[in-house]
């Protein structure tokens, strides 16, 4: 593949992700919450783990810093969305949970997710998905090798 081509399919590559982001964006937004999508990608994550996790998991999860995640946090807990208590297990650390009314959000949030989701990828087949799963994989492997060979920190 020639030079050109693969700076057109990347960027197409980049188009539909941005895309998807739109239609998500639009999508949550008509639920009428008063969030963005990371804040909903945080509360549906922490939801999917017992709904409390550490600030540091969190950032670990999103490939984020622990102070963005901080800032993300304390608009969610000034919004009623999460609490904060402390790890029965480790004084030191607090834990983020998910509110009732985060709950009710990460429910109705699910639904939009998995519709822009489910457009996405209509029409592959199961043999197109399997194949895209391992090339996101590949993928993936080669940009956090780049990465880490270039002194770009890479959190997993």
């Amino acid at each position: 593949m020639s030079e050109k081509n693969q700076t057109s399919l990347i960027r197409r590559l980049m188009s539909v992700d941005r895309l998807h982001h739109a239609c998500v964006d639009k999508s949550i937004n008509s639920l009428g919450f008063d969030l963005h999508r990371t804040q909903h990608m945080t509360l549906m994550y922490l939801s999917t783990v017992g709904g409390a996790a550490s600030q540091k998991q969190i950032a670990d999860q999103f490939n984020v810093s622990p102070a963005a995640v901080a800032t993300l946090l304390k608009q969610l807990e000034a919004k009623g969305y999460v609490e904060r208590r402390q790890d029965s297990s480790d004084t030191r650390r607090n834990l983020v949970q998910v509110s009732e009314k985060g709950l009710e959000v990460v429910e109705k949030s699910q639904k939009k997710f998995e519709e822009v989701d489910s457009s996405m990828i209509k029409g592959l087949s199961p043999e197109e998905l399997s194949s895209l799963e391992i090339i996101i994989e590949k993928m993936t492997v080669n940009m956090c090798e780049y990465a880490e060979k270039n002194g770009v920190e890479v959190r997993r």
